[in-house]
This record gives structure tokens, C-alpha cells and sequence, in this order.
């Protein structure tokens, strides 16, 4: 938990309702939060809604996507359910980078990783991690039909 943070903002931002993080975490009535203070996410239920890959402060929208600065060694999730098409240790401009195919057309891609979890072919569910953020932004991009999409606009608010 970080500072201001509250359990709805948390919650929102793993795609989970503020009554199943609560019950995770045995959190009864309107108790606050503590800085620093750990909390169990739970797997969201599978949706078709992509949800944030890592938790972290948004840099640099751009229309093919965006730049999420998150604590070194956090874990990047997959942002809906779907195979790994690539996992490449160096693609060009990007560094470490995984792809994942989620099979109706649409493509997520997550790089400048740190450390990548999957290995090209691997089946992912919704919210598996599937690499690490390092001292650089996470870069994420969808793209629908190869075409990048606005990523915030697809992602919860």
C-alpha cells in the first residue's frame, strides 16, 4: 500500500471489486490502510476486459501506447488471457519484451523488462506474471489487427 491509497483504488486497479480484496485480506468496515502495508490480490475472475499489467504511476501516453513506472522487481501480469507469441531478450528499441496473442485478434505487448517469467507457446491466464519491471518504465501497447489501440481507453479508470 502506498501513501493516499485507498482499498477501492486497489481493487480497481487488479479488475477486482473492493468487497472480494477485502475479503482476501479479512478487512472489515471502513479500517484504513497503513502504508506499507501488504495485501493479498486474489486472481480476477477471467474477463474479456484487459486489465493494468503492473501497478505504477502512467508516463508518456503516445498513440501506440503506454510507459508505466512501477517499484524495480514488481511483477508484470498478463493483461487478459492468451499464449505467448514472442519472448525475446532483445527486440529492437524495445529490450526484453513479451507479446501475447489473446486469440480474437487483439496482441498486448509488454517491454523493457527487467526479467521475462514465459517462454514463447506458453498458455497464460488473465493476471499470470509473465515478467519483471526493472529501473525503466513498463512499455505496454494493444493492438488489434496489428493496428496499436488507445490503450487507456481499454483499460480500467
Amino acid at each position: 500500500v502506498r501513501r493516499s491509497e485507498t482499498l477501492w483504488r486497489i481493487a480497481h486497479s487488479y479488475g477486482l471489486g473492493v468487497n472480494a480484496l477485502a475479503a482476501a485480506n479479512h478487512l472489515t468496515g471502513a479500517v484504513p490502510l497503513k502504508t506499507g502495508q501488504q495485501l493479498f490480490i486474489p486472481l480476477p475472475v477471467e474477463s474479456q476486459r484487459f486489465l493494468w499489467p503492473v501497478r505504477g504511476s502512467l508516463r508518456s501516453p503516445s498513440n501506440d501506447g503506454i510507459d508505466i513506472a512501477a517499484t524495480a522487481g514488481s511483477l508484470v501480469r498478463a493483461s487478459r488471457s492468451g499464449r505467448v507469441a514472442i519472448a525475446a531478450h532483445q527486440l529492437s528499441g524495445l529490450g526484453k519484451t513479451v507479446v501475447v496473442d489473446h486469440l480474437d485478434g487483439y496482441v498486448s505487448i509488454y517491454a523493457s523488462l527487467e526479467q521475462i517469467l514465459v517462454s514463447p507457446g506458453a498458455s497464460l491466464r488473465q493476471g499470470m506474471p509473465l515478467g519483471l519491471v526493472g529501473s525503466r518504465p513498463l512499455h505496454f501497447q494493444i493492438r488489434y489487427d496489428v493496428k496499436p489501440k488507445n490503450v487507456l481507453a481499454l483499460l480500467p479508470h
